[in-house]
């Protein structure tokens, strides 16, 4: 992947920029002082969270493709499909309890599990990097069919968040919902989707 994304100069860079557009949007939501309650929708703060350390993540992958040691990597993804899945099921029971939440009380089950979808499709791209030995066949990495196929599920996801019509038919799916294409709301959430969708690319070209 590294040497894939080092080769690329003007995606990686693209690539690279958007991300830290995403976080600087997503600090600036966790920033923001928290509404009063029956004031309007509320941001979901753990999910903003959960975008920022994903993009943190992948500007670094991006920025130093080939100095970033896999094995710490794969632990820090590990750890986060860790922690996010313990968050998703944690939601599940406060949703199958009606119970409402200042902080997440835009959030949805279903909103959540995409962050641990990206961190585990991120973990598996990951996965065989920096354990193959040299002079030894074969380059260690994931099947390439698997990465392309979660490839075009994040594209996928991309369209769908660019077009309104889509996400009011399936409403609490999405991070921001009720986001207007083109809103800021939706830019880290789309952000994620292409540039993972590019991360599984590259992993699979590599």
């Amino acid at each position: 992947m590294g040497l894939f994304v080092e080769q690329s100069g003007v995606v990686r860079w693209m690539a690279v920029t958007a991300f830290c557009l995403a976080a600087v949007l997503v600090v600036a939501r966790l920033a923001r002082v928290r509404p009063v309650a029956g004031a309007g929708p509320r941001a979901d703060r753990e999910s903003d969270a959960a975008h920022l350390v994903m993009c943190l993540v992948m500007v670094g992958m991006l920025v130093f493709p080939t100095a970033v040691d896999p094995h710490a990597v794969r632990g820090v993804l590990t750890a986060m499909v860790v922690v996010y899945t313990l968050l998703l099921g944690e939601r599940i029971l406060r949703w199958r309890n009606g119970i409402a939440d200042a902080d997440a009380g835009a959030a949805t089950p279903g909103a959540f599990a995409y962050h641990v979808l990206a961190a585990a499709a991120m973990w598996y791209a990951m996965s065989g990097h920096g354990t193959h030995e040299p002079g030894m066949p074969g380059h260690g990495g994931p099947a390439p069919a698997p990465l392309l196929a979660l490839a075009v599920l994040f594209v996928l996801d991309a369209v769908v968040m660019l077009t309104p019509g889509l996400r009011r038919r399936v409403p609490g799916v999405f991070p921001h919902p009720g986001g207007a294409a083109g809103s800021p709301a939706v830019v880290p959430h789309l952000v994620m989707d292409l540039g993972t969708a590019y991360m599984l690319m590259a992993a699979a070209a590599g």
